[in-house]
């Protein structure tokens, strides 16, 4: 894309192209406010994939919560149109890849302050329930010297679909975490052992599997073989316990920072503890690749990217702390818009009971079937049918139930008692316990609908004379 082919994407300016990926073209761009902005435009082939879209439309909304001072936060995203592109805060400075290829390892005070940085970094990307899954030293931008984590999340998410379907992984050998090269579940342990590996370039210059060809590197990565005894004394202990290759067994990013408090260039040089992480046999680039989890005499295939599911599994990470509400936030959002949405379906069900009573029964099942359809990991189906019918019968009952009081209280009429209960059972679709799926569903596609700032303010203007219009004739109608 060209600044003389499309000044302008949305309310942002394009300036000049700073980069491009497998994901899509990176401009310098100014806001309404003449602020720098990084505007990420996706490729044709990959808007063109309406899975993976999908999917950075519900991921985007997470990333947004990302506050941090050593990130570059999402700002904005404009994902449904034809030139899909995501709006990033933009880094005056050169990658970490670059600085070091070009200046040589870090000093000892910089590594430190790099670790810092990176760790508090992923302190706040896992603290808003977001993995990187690609951290590397090309995505982290130095910046007065100090770092700013740049693409979490994104590339991983665009290739997903793809991923899925060939076996294959992405990312860049040599920081990717030995999970990912088996194919096993991925956690916030990836993002550490990542950081680890990045660190160690920074404070050596060099690879930290070594070099070689593909499989040779991702074999070091799932050995755990690392150049740990070329890198400084004092870090070396830092660096081995983050990369365990077994994610268990990996410290925490705000373990990391604890303990990165506490380097010392001038220190003893401390052993390496435990684990499975071994100075890397410099012979290795030389074997071929090998096939985890076969006995011996037995033929092995081909050389592929992808090995054997380990047999143990991992305890499920914690559950990252709620986001604080804040009420201005809040209803500028599309999810005060689906409030507004839900007060308005609610008035119509009181005015016309049986009509919208029936299609928004109709639109909940078909909300519920896009959720499960998208869903990454998709429950039974027979398992899924049998809640929402459960989840129908239990907003039925929960609208003949207030049916029956407010007959009871004597102050409405039969008719009049019967409409409000239609209203409820309309709201029991989305708001009784198991309308969760619901809920995920009628969030997508409002994002989708949605996806900037501007659009969600004119909707929001629009939609709550509606929703006010709809009570009011709705109350005048008892």
């Amino acid at each position: 894309m060209s600044t003389q082919t499309y000044e302008h994407l949305g309310p942002y300016r394009v300036v000049r192209k700073i980069g491009e990926g497998g994901m899509g073209v990176a401009h310098l761009g100014l806001d309404g406010a003449g602020r720098e902005v990084a505007i990420k435009v996706l490729h044709p082939h990959v808007a063109a994939d309406l899975k993976a879209r999908d999917r950075l439309f519900r991921e985007v909304e997470t990333m947004r919560r990302v506050r941090s001072s050593y990130v570059a936060e999402v700002l904005d995203a404009e994902l449904s149109g034809a030139r899909p592109y995501v709006v990033t805060r933009f880094a005056p400075g050169r990658t970490l890849e670059d600085t070091v290829l070009s200046g040589g390892p870090l000093q000892p005070h910089e590594v430190i302050r790099l670790a810092q940085g990176l760790c508090q970094a992923l302190v706040d990307i896992h603290a808003a329930g977001v993995i990187h899954r690609d951290l590397k030293p090309s995505n982290v931008m130095m910046v007065d010297g100090r770092p700013l984590v740049i693409d979490f999340g994104i590339a991983h998410l665009v290739d997903a679909a793809r991923l899925t379907q060939s076996g294959m992984f992405v990312g860049t050998p040599g920081y990717l975490a030995p999970e990912i090269i088996r194919g096993s579940q991925i956690t916030q342990a990836a993002d550490v052992h990542a950081l680890a590996s990045t660190v160690f370039f920074a404070a050596t210059g060099l690879p930290p599997f070594g070099t070689g060809t593909f499989e040779a590197v991702c074999f070091n990565t799932m050995e755990g073989r690392s150049q740990i005894d070329k890198a400084p004394g004092w870090l070396r202990d830092w660096l081995s316990r983050a990369l365990q290759v077994d994610p268990s067994a990996r410290p925490s990013a705000g373990e990391l920072l604890r303990t990165a408090g506490a380097l010392d260039p001038g220190g003893r040089r401390p052993k390496a503890r435990g684990g499975r992480t071994v100075a890397m046999n410099t012979l290795s680039d030389l074997l071929p690749p090998v096939e985890y989890g076969r006995g011996r005499g037995q033929e092995a295939p081909p050389p592929t990217l992808q090995a054997e599911r380990p047999q143990e599994r991992r305890p499920a990470p914690p559950r990252p702390p709620a986001e604080p509400f804040e009420l201005r936030r809040f209803l500028k959002s599309s999810g005060f818009v689906g409030v507004l949405a839900l007060v308005t379906l609610v008035a119509l069900t009181v005015v016309m009971p049986v009509v919208v009573g029936l299609v928004v029964a109709a639109l909940s099942l078909a909300l519920r079937a896009g959720d499960h359809y998208f869903a990454e990991e998709r429950p039974d189906l027979t398992r899924a049918a049998m809640v929402a019918m459960g989840h129908l019968l239990l907003s039925l009952a929960f609208g003949i139930a207030a049916a029956g009081l407010l007959h009871m209280a004597g102050r409405l009429s039969t008719s009049h008692a019967e409409s409000l209960a239609a209203g409820a059972f309309t709201l029991g679709l989305f708001v009784l316990p198991g309308a969760g799926a619901v809920r995920r569903a009628a969030s997508g596609i409002l994002t989708r609908l949605l996806p900037g700032h501007t659009a969600t303010v004119v909707t929001v203007a629009v939609m709550g004379p509606v929703a006010l219009t709809s009570v009011i004739v709705a109350l005048v109608g008892l």
